[in-house]
């Protein structure tokens, strides 16, 4: 859920990816690299994202962007997420 929610702001590859997870988690939510790539495979072979190659800098980046197809999925995914927060925080009592 947190790939496709950095990729709804613009196209990213895959260590600016890391980057603004973390950073929009504010530091709470750490992906490493070797998670990440399986997952960004698994969402092209899906049709969630579209890769692309673009030289930068004399090296080989390549970017991830979100499909239509993504962009459904992370909403199923929120409102599980939201439905799923909700039952716990009543399970709780709302405890912090």
């Amino acid at each position: 859920m947190a790939v496709l929610c950095v990729l709804k702001e613009k196209d990213m590859y895959g260590y600016e990816i890391v980057k603004a997870v973390t950073e929009k988690s504010g530091g709470n939510f750490e992906l490493p690299l070797g998670t990440l790539y399986p997952v960004l495979y698994r969402f092209v072979e899906n049709g969630y994202l579209t890769d692309r190659d673009e030289i930068v800098k004399k090296r080989l980046r390549k970017y991830y962007h979100l499909e239509s197809k993504g962009e459904e999925y992370y909403r199923e995914l929120l409102k599980e997420y939201k439905k799923i927060s909700e039952a716990i925080n009543l399970l709780t009592g709302g405890e912090k």
